[in-house]
């Protein structure tokens, strides 16, 4: 392959994937093994984002196509000056789908709940930093582009969401987390569904990495605030339909188009 930014684009998938799987999950063992009485400590969960990510994309570019890897991924980071549609895009995306299923939850006579607004700018600001620099740099910024030289730009998101969906799976086995109280199926469906949604802004965005940081931040905060994912079933459930809807009407009008050659 002449490029070399993906000299080894299966070496660096299989790599990627064992290792964003394996040290986040050593961390979250941890404290799964206190819980039940098998450790007296754990290393602190959020090492599993600002260590155990970063770790993972870093190794595997750098073994799947060296420096001219690792500067592609870094300038996919810094990519910002992508036109304001895709940003708007994100926005848009990241507040209107939490809300339309709190409005819908409502009228249809469900039960919601929410959280103070207050301190939401701070929470974004945070989330979208925390995104970009772990999970976006890592499923978007490096995985994606690796899984589209096999697959069309529809399905390498529909893979890389089902990874990214069983990633999560041992924080449904901490006592107190988010995840915990969601059905792990329904939570699996929607991460897959917005990791199509996240390729299609990822692709709006010419490769950039902020713009899907952007949108994973809005819609985690929109979540806290309208507690909309664990006010009640009918509210979760909405939400999830929702995405399914979103990223199928996506894939059907052909919005997933590859990325072009710049990016």
């Amino acid at each position: 392959m002449n490029d070399t930014r993906f000299a080894h684009p299966v070496r660096g998938t299989v790599v990627g994937s064992v290792l964003a799987v394996a040290l986040p999950w050593a961390v979250w063992s941890t404290t799964i093994a206190e819980q039940r009485g098998l450790l007296s400590w754990h290393v602190p969960q959020s090492l599993a984002f600002w260590i155990g990510l970063p770790a993972a994309f870093l190794v595997a570019a750098a073994v799947s196509g060296g420096r001219a890897a690792l500067l592609d991924l870094m300038s996919r980071l810094l990519r910002w000056r992508v036109g304001w549609r895709p940003y708007a895009a994100a926005v848009a995306l990241g507040v209107g789908l939490p809300l339309l299923a709190w409005l819908g939850v409502l009228v249809a006579g469900g039960r919601t709940a929410t959280a103070p607004w207050g301190g939401l700018a701070t929470a974004l600001l945070v989330e979208t930093v925390l995104f970009w620099l772990t999970e976006e740099a890592l499923w978007r910024g490096f995985l994606l582009p690796r899984v589209e030289l096999f697959l069309s730009p529809a399905a390498a998101g529909l893979a890389v969401g089902v990874l990214w969906g069983l990633w999560h799976l041992p924080l449904f086995a901490i006592a107190g987390s988010f995840q915990s109280g969601l059905p792990f199926a329904g939570f699996f469906v929607l991460t897959v569904a917005t990791s199509v949604i996240l390729s299609w802004l990822y692709r709006l965005g010419r490769g950039s990495v902020l713009v899907c940081a952007l949108f994973h931040g809005v819609i985690d905060v929109m979540f806290v605030a309208t507690g909309v994912l664990s006010a009640s079933p009918s509210a979760f459930w909405a939400v999830v339909v929702l995405h399914v809807a979103v990223a199928a009407a996506l894939w059907w009008r052909g919005a997933l188009r590859p990325v072009t050659a710049a990016a």
